[in-house]
């Protein structure tokens, strides 16, 4: 086989589940440079899913809910912190720390519990899109 034979460009689709390849010459003069060398394996099927514009940006973007997670351990945790300090301190002779104290300690509980649900609610938003996709096709 010449080296003209061996490089013909080849374009394959599928037609009626059957792999159709077909070879076309070209004008042009082949480079001396090799592509990288493919490797090809038969599948027995495919399956392709056909999703929504909205249904893939929820799947790129990923799920937001890490984020309310941490912020509302983080919120958790400094409430505990500043509550702890609030029943083994005595602070009567400091009545501005203690109010500090205490707002700092009930936004870290309310606004950590409010975290705390969303993420709860919203936590399988990317598993139900792709439930979703998935369960349009039927076999």
């Amino acid at each position: 086989m010449s080296e003209e034979q061996k490089n013909i460009p080849t374009e394959a689709e599928v037609k009626a589940g059957q792999i159709v390849e077909t070879q076309r010459p070209t004008s042009e003069k082949q480079s001396d440079e090799k592509g990288p060398k493919i490797k090809k394996g038969k599948v027995d099927s495919l399956t392709i899913f056909e999703i929504s514009e909205g249904e893939l940006e929820t799947i790129e973007r990923g799920s937001p809910n890490s984020t309310f997670l941490n912020f509302s351990i983080f919120l958790l945790s400094t409430a505990i912190s500043f509550l702890t300090t609030l029943m083994t301190v005595d602070l009567k002779d400091k009545p501005q720390l203690f109010t500090i104290f205490m707002l700092i300690t009930i936004v870290g509980f309310v606004v950590g519990g409010f975290l705390f649900l969303l993420w709860w609610r919203t936590k399988n938003d990317v598993d139900k899109v792709i439930k979703r996709i998935k369960d349009r096709v039927r076999e």
